[in-house]
């Protein structure tokens, strides 16, 4: 694989292929969009995810114990996190929880005009223009 792939991801609900926009960045070629189905409207969740996770004092994510597994550093049984602590009423379902995608929607940080996903270069003409979608997040 190349810095100029463009790779492309499988739905998880009805499994067709999902493309998202990319942008060259003069070294490869940068993610700057989520992943979305044409055909069911699956969208990647973005980094709101990270909003319902409970941080710690220091802002890092508050992990529940996993299982003991052996490190070979610390020549030990760790119990590492390996599930975030959500707070409680996220808008997301389990479903969408498990697989990371958006069922039936676009994530509210995607490019969108008039409620349908753009790419980078269609999104800047609408931004000079004054038409983008306003986030409300």
């Amino acid at each position: 694989m190349s810095a100029y792939d463009t790779p492309t991801e499988t739905c998880p609900y009805c499994g067709d292929e999902m493309d998202t926009d990319w942008v060259d960045n003069g070294i490869g070629m940068v993610q700057c969009g989520p992943y979305h189905c044409q055909k069911c409207h699956a969208s990647e969740i973005g980094p709101q995810l990270l909003d319902w996770y409970y941080k710690n004092r220091e802002g890092h994510t508050i992990y529940l114990p996993g299982k003991r597994r052996y490190n070979s550093l610390l020549k030990k049984k760790v119990k590492w996190g390996t599930t975030p602590v959500l707070k409680s009423g996220p808008p997301f379902s389990e479903d969408e929880l498990k697989t990371g995608y958006y069922k039936g929607k676009i994530s509210p940080y995607a490019n969108t005009v008039a409620g349908k996903l753009v790419d980078h270069q269609k999104d800047k003409q609408m931004y000079d223009i004054g038409l983008l979608d306003e986030k409300k997040i």
